[in-house]
């Protein structure tokens, strides 16, 4: 995509980096939430084992 002022934009172009960002964004918390759920639950098998 080509780089120029958002104020030169055109709605459809604004429309399409805003869809971008979007997919671009939710791939990004997706991961990170998985990663977590997976920190998570290593920490709660820690927690049950026999000390």
């Amino acid at each position: 995509m080509e780089r120029k002022p958002f104020e030169s934009m055109a709605l459809e172009e604004l429309w399409q980096l805003h869809t971008l960002v979007n997919d671009v964004l939710a791939g990004r918390l997706l991961a990170k939430k998985e990663e977590l759920e997976r920190r998570l639950e290593l920490l709660k098998r820690e927690d049950k084992a026999p000390h």
